[in-house]
């Protein structure tokens, strides 16, 4: 709406309840993002949520069952939310997802750069996209979504725009392919949204550990 049409989202009529849990500086307490989940789960029926977006993380200390990031992801999937999460920028190294993108039952999302075009020929994994497997040897990232340059709002007022690289412009993506799922049938579960998003993705000249199952193909959801 604010730029009159030239910008759109993945899912443009799609409601977005914005809930800040860090600082400008992008730090924050565990505490803090344990309790928004909290109230999320909580308020689901004042706001109608249905999707989890943590385009956040912290670094993965513990294993999975004892992670209470990857443990308050895991609730809200129990919770029939859809949980979808930016594995981190701290690549190119190995081993380096953030929680709660760890977990093998959240969707994790890498960074692709597509190098400003339609075609794929010349997509690569973005240089800083987190790498797996995790602690637990389970393989991340799920897919890759594109991730560099990404034109969005900027916060400076409410009709500027800006653009930004980071897997936390790469989970939205994906995030919104899952809501346009939810439009489809709003019945589906997590791990159907999982399943489908997965299966509509292509495989790039990347190893499984930086590029999971590949590029999310929207287009492929629906055929």
């Amino acid at each position: 709406y604010s730029s009159k049409g030239k910008y759109k989202g993945i899912a443009p009529e799609a409601n977005i309840l914005s809930v800040k849990v860090l600082d400008e500086s992008g730090n924050g307490n565990t505490s803090d993002i344990l309790s928004t989940v909290q109230w999320i789960i909580e308020n689901r029926e004042v706001y109608k949520t249905r999707i989890i977006n943590f385009s956040l993380g912290a670094i993965a200390q513990y294993r999975e069952r004892r992670d209470p990031l990857v443990k308050a992801a895991n609730r809200a999937i129990d919770n029939n939310f859809i949980v979808v999460a930016a594995v981190g920028n701290s690549g190119p190294m190995r081993n380096t997802i953030l929680s709660p993108a760890t977990s093998r039952y959240v969707i994790s999302v890498g960074a692709l750069d597509d190098g400003r075009t339609v075609e794929t020929n010349d997509d690569s994994i973005a240089e800083f996209s987190s790498r797996g497997p995790t602690l637990d040897r389970v393989r991340k990232p799920d897919l890759i979504a594109p991730g560099v340059n990404i034109m969005s709002l900027s916060n400076k007022n409410l009709t500027s725009y800006t653009t930004l690289s980071g897997t936390s412009m790469s989970a939205p993506m994906v995030s919104g392919a899952a809501a346009l799922l939810l439009n489809e049938n709003p019945n589906y579960t997590h791990y159907d949204i999982k399943r489908k998003l997965l299966n509509a993705c292509t495989k790039i000249k990347a190893s499984s550990i930086e590029q999971g199952a590949g590029i999310l193909d929207i287009s492929r959801i629906f055929s």
